[in-house]
């Protein structure tokens, strides 16, 4: 695997002056302490005294121990590495051709994986199960029980455990996929469409507006079905332009997040069809 080359974090002490007319007056912050970039010298992010910096040239390697050591096939497997909020976040995302399904003929998935990590204390080490589409590379979020695997922010990862996630991780996703082939034979109306996009816009109107005629032109080539709808959500979290595309990485991971909340809803829809 070709290495990355993280820029290793420094943790500094934050000084404060205070001045008046009849004095000058300096000191340390105590209760809090600031990463720094130490190839820019910028701050990255103001934390708590007690916060302990996982560096991503630590903790990164060892996932990738991991995914080695598991039962997945990573022949051909790809690895994207993104940062966002001046390297304070960083997300990478694994995918695997050898994991691959077919939902409908010439309409195909690959299983993902996508780790985070935080230098600024938005993201616990975590790795959220989901799958590409490769038609349109639309990141299909999975909503099962197996969601994530979360750590907590230490400087070595329980790569025993994390190899029995990916074992999980996989059975969960090839169970989502024999799911996802029924959503084409599920038929839908546009008013049950329009109400899953209400709960996701959570009221925005120009967000239901927009999921709406996204939502006509899937169902143009898919017809009015789950898969329709399902994709229409998933290409909001995956391509919808965001306004600062320094962040692009970690708001498609909050729209992701707010996708999963409402896939309940969409299983609701497959079971009483």
């Amino acid at each position: 695997m070709e290495l990355d080359n993280f820029v290793r974090m420094q943790e500094r002490p934050l000084h404060f002056g205070s001045w008046s007319e009849a004095s000058v007056s300096t000191g340390n912050v105590k209760e809090h302490k600031a990463i720094v970039n130490p190839e820019t010298e910028k701050i990255v992010s103001v934390v708590g005294s007690g916060y302990q910096l996982v560096q991503n040239a630590d903790i990164f390697p060892q996932y990738d121990e991991a995914i080695y050591m598991s039962d997945l096939n990573t022949n051909g497997m790809t690895r994207k590495v993104q940062t966002s909020h001046g390297g304070g976040r960083t997300k990478v995302e694994y995918r695997f051709p050898e994991h691959r399904v077919a939902i409908r003929d010439n309409d195909e998935i690959d299983l993902t994986l996508t780790v985070l990590n935080s230098y600024d204390t938005s993201w616990r080490f975590r790795s959220i199960l989901g799958a590409f589409r490769l038609i349109c590379t639309n990141g299909m979020t999975i909503g099962t029980a197996f969601q994530e695997y979360s750590g907590k922010h230490t400087l070595n990862l329980d790569t025993d455990r994390a190899i029995k996630d990916l074992a999980v991780a996989l059975e969960s996703y090839l169970a989502n996929a024999e799911v996802w082939k029924e959503y084409p034979n599920v038929q839908i109306t546009s008013l049950q469409a329009n109400n899953i996009f209400e709960s996701l816009a959570k009221g925005s109107k120009a967000l239901v507006e927009s999921l709406n005629d996204s939502f006509k032109g899937y169902t143009y080539e898919l017809g009015y079905n789950l898969w329709a709808l399902f994709n229409t959500l998933t290409h909001w979290s995956t391509h919808t332009k965001v306004r600062n595309e320094a962040n692009a990485p970690s708001i498609v991971v909050t729209r992701e997040d707010r996708v999963r909340k409402v896939l309940p809803m969409l299983d609701k829809l497959r079971l009483v069809a």
